[in-house]
């Protein structure tokens, strides 16, 4: 079912959003941003009000999968433009290694439209099982040293190296979905990072993602009302894994450059992990203690708009985060293949454990303390 009754606040936040992606991507743009809004009206997989402990407006947990059919969508269109690239697939990279891609999407899909319908241990077997393939297939994806002496003589025996590179897989996967809590915060980080690869790397697949995840950032961040969902977050930390994969196996990249573009979620989700075991809590169950938790709070003691709370926390994150790295790529501090990158990688962990300090209360937190 599909609620046509829009607020006059939420119709001139539809033709604002409608004229900035139709200026900035012209018919895409205005196709793409219409779907969004369409997607949003619809009346099921809506996201539970507080989840995260950032949303407080009801929205659509169904932001993922009009993100993918947007992205599918400008593939499409690229090719009607006749614009060639280089590369086997989409993503520069060979059609099989889409299969987890691909994968991750449906299983988040699933939950997304059915909430809870699978247990936590079938979608880890599920995730193991798609990037085990894909590792099998492709062995080159798997490293044999980083530059760190007790991993690297971990990794010089290949059973080890498969184990500790497909743990690594899901554990990123799951950090993307762990830090989709903010507007703007994942697919803001995929923006950075997509620019960077656009505009180093050739390939129709970083131009759709970039377009797609640009367009879903407008909407989520200026509307509130869509959220990516385990099927975008999936998909986006999927895309960016295969694509930090494969530029790291063929020295394109640094690990340490990859390492700050993509901190934010890393880092979060080791500190959420260690939290839990010195907690005593299950290490999958959720909570609302991470970073972006804590910086919404302080950010809702600012704004009166419940949305520009949600989005300043994302935005803030993102641009602190992969901002800086993209801000240091184009004032060409070192090359994409520089170690050099690990000075900012070490500087990011500094400033989120100085934010973490800082912002020493959440909602939860507060609430005890009154008690």
């Amino acid at each position: 079912m599909t609620g046509l009754a829009l607020s006059n606040q939420a119709k001139a936040q539809f033709i604002f959003m409608l004229l900035l992606s139709t200026l900035m991507f012209g018919v895409i743009g205005f196709v793409l941003i219409s779907l969004m809004q369409f997607v949003s009206m619809q009346s099921f997989a809506e996201e539970t009000v507080h989840k995260h402990g950032i949303a407080e407006m009801q929205s659509s947990r169904l932001g993922g999968a009009a993100t993918i059919l947007g992205g599918i969508f400008v593939l499409y269109a690229l090719d009607l433009t006749g614009r060639q690239a280089s590369g086997h697939g989409p993503l520069h990279i060979d059609w099989f290694a889409w299969i987890p891609v691909i994968g991750c999407m449906m299983l988040g899909l699933v939950e997304d439209i059915r909430n809870q319908s699978l247990s936590p241990a079938f979608r880890l077997l599920i995730k193991i099982c798609l990037f085990g393939f894909v590792l099998l297939q492709w062995p080159e994806l798997i490293p044999n040293s980083v530059g760190v002496p007790i991993l690297d003589q971990l990794l010089s025996i290949p059973v080890l190296a498969f184990i500790l590179t497909l743990i690594f897989c899901v554990g990123f996967l799951n950090a993307v979905n762990m830090a989709d809590g903010a507007n703007g915060l994942v697919s803001g980080i995929a923006v950075l990072s997509f620019t960077i690869f656009v505009n180093e790397f050739d390939g129709h697949g970083f131009v759709a993602v970039l377009i797609s995840c640009s367009v879903f950032l407008i909407f989520n961040v200026i509307s509130g009302r869509l959220f990516l969902g385990d099927a975008g977050a999936y998909g986006v930390g999927a895309s960016l894994l295969i694509t930090a994969l494969v530029l790291y196996a063929e020295d394109m990249t640094s690990l340490f450059f990859l390492a700050a573009l993509l901190s934010y979620p890393c880092i979060d989700f080791l500190v959420s992990i260690v939290r839990r075991l010195i907690k005593g809590m299950p290490v999958t169950q959720p909570d609302n203690d991470h970073l972006h938790n804590r910086i919404h709070f302080q950010f809702r003691k600012i704004f009166k708009s419940k949305n520009m709370a949600n989005s300043a926390s994302g935005l803030l994150i993102a641009a602190a985060s992969s901002g800086t790295v993209l801000c240091g790529y184009y004032a060409n501090w070192w090359p994409v293949t520089s170690e050099q990158w690990g000075w900012v990688f070490l500087s990011q962990c500094l400033l989120y454990f100085v934010a973490y300090y800082l912002t020493n209360k959440t909602p939860v937190q507060a609430q005890t303390a009154k008690a």
